[in-house]
């Protein structure tokens, strides 16, 4: 796919500029080049988010074993914590610029954020014993999940005020990943083995994704196109991302990596998530097809 925006190929430059990595994909995956993305000082970055703007959003872990969001911009980083927080988690960004995802408090319970950078807005579903958002559409329409009081996890849609609770038929510990501006929303369910699978929700209907070779798998990001990414594991025990065009599935692998998951997609049809290389050690990338 060909990459038209102005913001991407300034942000692509500035990466490079910055000495992160761009190579090509193997010949299992020759459709992607991959920029690899690292929080200076950490010692692992997660990519999870990236908007229209080229945004992109994650977590990494400091040399202190803590936990800390980031937003990345052309040639910067920008740490974010939310106050008294003991761990950060922000994993999505909309086309406004405002980010969603979760912190850890003192007691050790998790909470919903959302917000500008900066400005956060802590959340919790009602009754629940610990939430996290996990994507936010340009409508401002969250998805996360919460863990109800007997210890199951349930998947919900946050509009306004209003939560809306939902969950695949006949599986369990549902869990909405990402939200679409056209309200598709795709995550995982495990089924009555315990085997996780990924699935598409729309207009009330469920659709579980199968990419060819999974043994389990798990949908994270979908855009405005209802292009989907995710990951999952083979026969074999290897972890891939996938991206999946209207049921044309394509693995996402970083080249050299252990695992490879893809976390977000924006409208460009770009690409932004993790590996783990083969010391174990998490790396952030960005991925261009």
């Amino acid at each position: 796919m060909k990459v038209r925006t102005t913001q991407w190929t300034a942000l692509l430059s500035a990466l490079v500029g910055m000495g992160l990595t761009s190579v090509s994909a193997s010949a299992q995956t020759p459709a992607f080049t991959f920029t690899q993305l690292d929080v200076p000082g950490s010692v692992s970055t997660e990519a999870d988010g990236i908007n229209a703007q080229g945004e992109i959003i994650g977590f990494f872990v400091d040399k202190a074993n803590k936990q800390h969001g980031f937003l990345h911009q052309p040639a910067t980083f920008k740490q974010l914590d939310f106050p008294g927080a003991t761990a950060t988690r922000t994993v999505a960004i909309n086309d406004a610029g405002v980010i969603a995802g979760s912190f850890t408090d003192t007691a050790g319970v998790q909470h919903g954020l959302v917000g500008q950078a900066g400005a956060f807005t802590r959340f919790d579903f009602p009754g629940s014993v610990s939430t996290l958002a996990l994507s936010i559409n340009d409508l401002g329409e969250i998805a996360g999940s919460f863990t109800d009081t007997v210890g199951q996890t349930h998947a919900f849609v946050k509009s306004g005020s209003t939560f809306t609770q939902f969950d695949f038929p006949g599986g369990h510990d549902t869990i909405a990943f990402g939200i679409s501006n056209r309200d598709e929303i795709v995550g995982v369910f495990n089924n009555a083995a315990g085997v996780s699978h990924a699935f598409t929700h729309q207009g009330g209907s469920f659709t579980q994704l199968v990419p060819p070779e999974a043994t389990s798998s798990v949908a994270f990001g979908v855009n405005v196109l209802g292009f989907i990414v995710g990951s999952f594991t083979d026969a074999a025990g290897n972890g891939h991302g996938f991206f999946d065009r209207a049921g044309h599935f394509a693995q996402v692998n970083f080249p050299g990596a252990a695992s490879t998951d893809a976390n977000g997609v924006n409208a460009e049809g770009i690409i932004v998530g993790d590996f783990f290389d083969n010391f174990g050690v998490e790396h952030g990338y960005i991925a261009v097809h």
